[in-house]
């Protein structure tokens, strides 16, 4: 849309220009000898010469001469309206030239910024208010939580739910992993085949990882400062410890029993008890082996898993969590609010920096213009002296041939011997005084406004620091 605009002002702006040259009258250019072929000065001469045209008693100007001056003074008056328009559009521009509002503009900038900052805050300051108070109250919490737990001033462990997702995800893939291990050294022991051994595995594999995972959530609770909270973690540790170990013998011994066992259809679970009761050692080969240590091995991720779900302090997270939130939407306010005051120091010191060059530019543009008005007073002196000089040079090349066409009878007329001339005109004001007065002062005022332009920046940089530090403390209250 703003695109838009400029391409339409540019095609305003070709059209108006256009018209206006189009309608300035132009400097006329002086050819004596197209003039002289135009107004046939030789014909008429000779044939006026030879008749005697004009008589020796004549004292006014024959129509061929008439002809020249008068064609000559409509280019010399064509000329003079050039000047008057073009000094009077030249001084135009030059009236319209004034950087007072500029620097004023310029200089009530820096107040402005000020009354915007302060405008800022306190329209903020009642939420700022708020969501200080708030953070003190959480952090108040806080602290008394960590006291009275004896806890480290360090941040609690916070997981978003992506992360709490993705380890739940993972418990879920050690269920499968260690189904899929136990399937395939049932299934071919067991007369479903590994359907069958992977329906009896996963849902001891699923046992044996959940139970583990449970307990770990659980074995957080070592950590508390309450001794009855920390024989209850240590009771969780214990009793995933046994079931996994137990759940590591009893997979074992099921192993053992399919590998001696002919019939496939019998449940081998009542047997390997059985046989775990009766002192039998489970780990008869390799696959035992395998099997026992990798359920081992899933219990302990289980475990770690649920250790390590949240913070290892049960309690903790939850008044962290409070406390963070509560922080960071102060934080936020007070960023956003020190966002706001940057853009608008950077965008009044651009402003100042506009006015400073669009002042320069209207000097310069003011100087241009002087120096117009003497390029037009030469344009218009070199016309008229030249239409002088044509006016002399085409009457006496028309009195020449006319001499030379008379009969020998016929003298010239007495005028003949003085020049003609034309009449006077009203000549355009070239005078510059004025505008040189009016130069001296726009450079004095830019001179002022320069001179003030460092202070304003160090006014709006102090306006700036001062608003900055007033929302320092509440940032680092906590």
């Amino acid at each position: 849309m703003r695109f838009l605009k400029k391409v339409l002002a540019a095609i305003v702006a070709f059209f108006s220009r256009q018209e206006t040259e189009a309608s300035e009258p132009l400097i006329p250019k002086i050819d004596p000898e197209k003039l002289k072929k135009k107004l046939d000065l030789q014909r008429i001469a000779k044939e006026n010469g030879a008749k005697g045209i004009p008589a020796h008693s004549a004292t006014q100007l024959t129509h061929a001469e008439h002809a020249v001056r008068g064609e000559l003074g409509r280019m010399r008056e064509q000329t003079v309206k050039y000047g008057e328009q073009r000094i009077k559009q030249i001084q135009n521009r030059l009236d319209s030239i004034d950087i007072t509002v500029n620097m004023n503009r310029a200089i009530e900038l820096g107040n402005e910024f000020v009354r915007s900052s302060d405008h800022h805050l306190t329209r903020e300051e009642g939420r700022m208010t708020s969501f200080a108070t708030d953070v003190k109250t959480k952090f108040q919490i806080l602290t008394a939580f960590r006291k009275e737990h004896r806890l480290l001033d360090i941040s609690a462990k916070n997981p978003s739910g992506a992360y709490i997702f993705l380890q739940v995800l993972i418990v879920i893939a050690c269920c499968v992993a260690e189904g899929a291990l136990n399937a395939t050294f049932f299934g071919s022991g067991l007369e479903g085949g590994l359907l069958s051994g992977f329906s009896m595995a996963f849902a001891l594999s699923f046992f044996n990882v959940l139970i583990c995972f449970l307990c770990g959530f659980v074995f957080r609770y070592k950590n508390h400062v309450i001794a009855a909270f920390r024989f209850w973690g240590w009771v969780s540790f214990s009793f995933a410890a046994t079931v996994t170990l137990a759940l590591a013998i009893l997979i074992s011994a099921v192993r053992h029993v399919l590998s001696v066992s002919e019939d496939g259809s019998q449940n081998p679970l009542p047997l390997a008890v059985q046989n775990v009761l009766s002192g039998t050692f489970p780990i008869q080969d390799l696959e035992s082996l395998v099997l026992f240590f990798g359920t081992l091995l899933f219990g302990v991720v289980g475990l770690w898993k649920g250790y390590r779900l949240l913070d290892s302090y049960p309690g903790y997270a939850p008044v962290w969590k409070q406390y963070s939130e509560a922080h960071h939407v102060y934080i936020e306010l007070v960023d956003e609010l020190r966002s706001r005051l940057e853009v608008e120091k950077t965008d009044v010191l651009q402003k100042i920096d506009n006015a400073v060059q669009g002042a320069e530019k209207e000097i310069n543009a003011f100087r241009y213009n002087m120096s117009q008005k003497a390029i037009v007073k030469k344009q218009v002196a070199e016309t008229l002296v030249m239409a002088d000089e044509t006016l002399q040079s085409l009457t006496r090349f028309y009195q020449n041939e006319n001499m030379m066409a008379r009969p020998s009878g016929s003298p010239a007329p007495e005028y003949f011997d003085q020049p003609v001339v034309f009449g006077e005109l009203e000549m355009p004001d070239f005078d510059v005084s004025r505008d040189e007065i009016k130069l001296e002062e726009q450079e004095s005022l830019l001179g002022r406004m320069v001179a003030q332009v460092e202070p304003m920046r160090g006014k709006i940089q102090a306006s700036f620091n001062q608003q900055n530090i007033q929302l320092q403390p509440l940032q680092d209250l906590v």
